[in-house]
């Protein structure tokens, strides 16, 4: 494997896992969630965005 298919894989390993508390913390819920949700939310996004870029180098890199 390559090494852009690794950074590929943890991206979207970081994307599952920020969703997964995002999830977490929203079924908990409280005081603690209103605190929590939207910088859960920036870092899955962030994440996100990390990984349609890094697939988008990887397809270009296809094409070159």
């Amino acid at each position: 494997m390559d090494p852009l298919t690794l950074l590929v894989i943890g991206a979207l390993i970081a994307t599952v896992v920020a969703l997964f508390n995002g999830v977490a913390s929203m079924a908990h819920g409280g005081v603690e969630d209103d605190r929590a949700s939207y910088g859960l939310m920036c870092k899955r996004c962030l994440w996100q965005a990390v990984a349609v870029a890094l697939v988008l180098v990887a397809m270009l890199g296809q094409l070159a």
